[in-house]
C-alpha cells in the first residue's frame, strides 16, 4: 500500500515600502518638505494574495495574536479601518506540526500550513517591519510596529511546538 504525501499550502509575506517627500502645512502660511513612508503588507498563499479585494488590509497584530491560540481572528479589515465595513475573519487551528486557516473570502476555503512555514513567515515579517521602524526613526518619524510584542507572540508559538 502506497501512502500519499500530504500537500501543504505555502504562506509568504510581501512588504512594499514607498519612501517619498511631500509638503506638509506646519502653520497657516508655511509648508515644509517632509519625508513620507508608506508600507503595504500582503500575505500570499501559494503565490496568490489571500485578500482578493484591494480594499482589504492585512491586520498584522491579529496575525501575531493567532500564533498563540486557536480562534477566529479579524485578520483583514476594510481600508477605511472599520472591520464591519469590509473585513473578514480567519479561523485558526493549531494541531501538532500544522496550522489550519479557514476563511470564506478566498477561492480555497481551507489552507493547511506547516508550523515551520508559519514560523518562517512570522520571523520574516518581524525582520521587515523592524527595517520599516528603523527607516521611520531615521527620518524623525514615529515607529509604527511593536516588534517586542510580535516577538513575544512568536516565542509563545515556538514554545507550543
Amino acid at each position: 500500500m502506497l501512502f500519499k504525501k500530504r500537500h501543504y499550502d505555502e504562506l509568504a509575506v510581501k512588504v512594499i515600502v514607498d519612501v517619498s517627500k511631500r509638503y506638509k502645512n506646519i502653520s497657516k502660511h508655511k509648508r515644509i518638505l517632509a519625508p513620507e513612508i508608506l508600507e503595504s503588507v500582503y500575505l500570499l498563499v501559494n503565490e496568490v494574495k489571500i485578500n482578493e479585494d484591494a480594499d482589504e488590509v492585512f491586520v498584522i497584530s491579529e496575525f501575531f495574536n493567532s500564533l498563540a491560540t486557536d480562534g477566529k481572528f479579524p485578520m483583514f479589515t476594510c481600508s477605511c479601518g472599520v472591520f464591519g465595513c469590509g473585513g473578514f475573519y480567519i479561523d485558526v487551528h493549531h494541531k501538532r506540526r500544522i496550522v489550519t486557516w479557514i476563511t470564506e473570502q478566498s477561492t480555497d476555503k481551507k489552507h493547511v500550513f506547516t508550523s515551520e512555514n508559519i514560523r518562517f513567515v512570522a520571523e520574516e515579517l518581524i525582520r521587515k517591519l523592524s527595517e520599516v521602524n528603523d527607516l521611520r526613526i531615521k527620518n524623525d518619524m514615529k515607529a509604527n510596529y511593536d516588534i517586542q510584542a510580535f516577538t513575544s507572540q512568536l516565542e509563545l508559538f515556538r514554545s507550543r511546538r
